[in-house]
């Protein structure tokens, strides 16, 4: 599910299954509400898709692999609500994705809560990945807030790629700012509790 350029939106009580690709994508956009609902990614449920359409993010790899691409929820916009989901995937479980200055609704991803989730398996709650740009990424103002993780790769997760801007002019580059992670309950990782760096 792909939305962009959208105001107040509530999405609530479904479950997504197997995406091929991200599930739920969020650009350029304000206000929006996902609470209770499920998504669920299964290596078996990948390599189905694979065999029938050959589409799936590991088109063509004959073994059991992690199905990658497979994110959860990514917003890139501003005053976002998340809460009471649960999650299984093998990638980002919540990736917040830079907003830019040449956007029209959200120049930064802001004013963010997600709170109250379970993730399985999943590579974390995430910020970024945020390179510089000359049309500035800037992620601002997120709080990841009671979250349950059983056996993530990766828990906490904030990607700071590097990255070139062509220029120095003002409104070129990037920031992380106001992020917080609060009541974290972390079991049996597989990686790491806490990645902060380049993807």
């Amino acid at each position: 599910m792909y939305m962009e350029g959208m105001r107040n939106v509530e999405i609530s009580g479904i479950l997504m299954r197997n995406s091929p690709m991200y599930h739920i994508l969020i650009d350029d956009s304000k206000g929006f509400w996902i609470h209770d609902m499920e998504i669920y990614v299964d290596v078996w449920g990948q390599m189905t898709l694979d065999k029938l359409f050959g589409v799936g993010p590991q088109a063509s790899i004959p073994v059991p692999t992690f199905p990658l691409n497979t994110d959860g929820i990514d917003p890139s916009a501003s005053d976002v609500l998340i809460e009471n989901v649960t999650i299984t995937n093998y990638d980002d479980a919540v990736a917040v994705k830079p907003g830019h200055n040449d956007k029209k609704i959200s120049k930064c991803a802001e004013n963010m809560v997600i709170r109250n989730c379970t993730v399985n398996f999943g590579v974390g709650m995430t910020i970024g990945s945020v390179p510089p740009r000359d049309s500035y990424s800037c992620v601002r103002n997120i709080t990841f807030d009671n979250i349950t993780f059983h056996h993530p790769i990766k828990a906490i997760y904030v990607k700071t790629n590097p990255g070139n801007t062509t220029s120095m002019l003002p409104g070129s580059g990037g920031e992380i700012t106001s992020i917080v992670y609060s009541n974290i309950l972390i079991h049996f990782p597989i990686w790491w509790n806490i990645y902060i760096g380049p993807q």
